[in-house]
């Protein structure tokens, strides 16, 4: 890799390791859905004039991206920050690595072996130490690991995009997610929208414009260095996310560092080093052979068009 490519890693890494602190921020102040639908009008009507119109093809795998990764994962992950302090998040949102083997695993229709049998166990092994955390909210803890469910098929997912314009990407795949996040704020949450006027702005600005600008580079940056890199060299960069989550949470709500967030830490984090590799090796097989299969039925067709050259010649 190069020392531009690493560094956008980190930098990625870092803003998704503090996310959940800066988001509790503004969930203290606003509910999680109606945070995420302001969130994401305000992205849509910054990019949309620079956004191409979608083909029919991208319009469908930005609708998919939009209720994967906008609206399912987010809305979980942002309930789950509003009820847990962050060093939980940070933590438990580490399980996307064992969560996303097990995905592809069954996606791919491979037998699981011991290797990722054991890092899978290692990881859940370290959420139930989580949970035994004086005042460890259950809803939190398992509204996380579904959203990690949603993220791992949102890698694959990405994959398919890198010929799209990031402008494109962004503008469409959050429009897209602003009916079904104002829906879930007005039926779900109930929330009077007047009551935004009693908002500390202060604070949920703030975390707002961190969101708007920070997240929407890390979710680019992200997708292009995937395309460009490969799912193996990017992926274990997210194990420093718990690092920067941690530290975040610590220095902004004062959480402590007991022995079973630590404890929970290290087995999530080695279930996470294990499973590594072994995605890699079973997306690589999946990709690999839907391009065989590209290749195949192209020159196939070729050798068809050149039969009925040779037939209209002959005639």
């Amino acid at each position: 890799m190069k020392i531009s490519a690493v560094l956008l890693s980190l930098l990625v890494v870092f803003i998704w390791g503090i996310n959940p602190t800066t988001s509790k921020l503004g969930l203290e102040q606003i509910p999680p859905m109606t945070y995420l639908t302001i969130r994401y009008l305000i992205i849509s009507l910054l990019v949309l004039p620079f956004a191409d119109k979608p083909s029919k093809k991208e319009f469908w795998q930005l609708l998919v991206v939009a209720l994967t990764s906008n609206v399912i994962n987010n809305v979980l992950s942002y309930a789950a920050y509003s009820v847990l302090s962050p060093s939980a998040s940070s933590l438990l949102l580490q399980t996307e690595g064992p969560i996303s083997v097990l995905m592809a695993c069954i996606w791919a229709k491979e037998k699981i072996n011991l290797k990722q049998v054991l890092a899978i166990l290692l990881s859940f092994v370290g959420v139930i130490v989580i949970l035994g955390v004086p005042n460890m909210n259950l809803f939190g803890v398992l509204a996380i690991i579904a959203s990690r469910f949603f993220w791992g098929g949102c890698q694959i997912i990405f994959k398919g995009t890198k010929h799209m314009a990031t402008t494109t990407f962004l503008a469409y795949s959050y429009l897209f997610a602003v009916p079904f996040t104002a829906a879930g704020s007005l039926w779900i949450e109930n929330y009077d929208y007047h009551n935004l006027e009693l908002v500390n702005w202060n604070i949920a600005g703030w975390a707002l414009a961190y969101e708007v600008v920070a997240l929407s580079l890390a979710m680019v940056l992200w997708q292009k260095l995937i395309a460009a890199n490969g799912v193996s060299k990017i992926a274990p960069f997210c194990t420093l996310r718990i690092v920067f989550g941690i530290a975040a949470g610590v220095i902004v709500f004062n959480d402590p560092l007991n022995w079973q967030i630590l404890l929970g830490a290290l087995l999530v984090t080695f279930g996470v080093l294990l499973t590594m590799k072994e995605f890699n090796i079973i997306l690589k097989a999946r990709v690999n052979s839907v391009e065989v299969y590209r290749n195949a039925h192209r020159i196939l067709m070729e050798r068809r068009l050149k039969r009925i050259s040779l037939r209209k010649k002959h005639r």
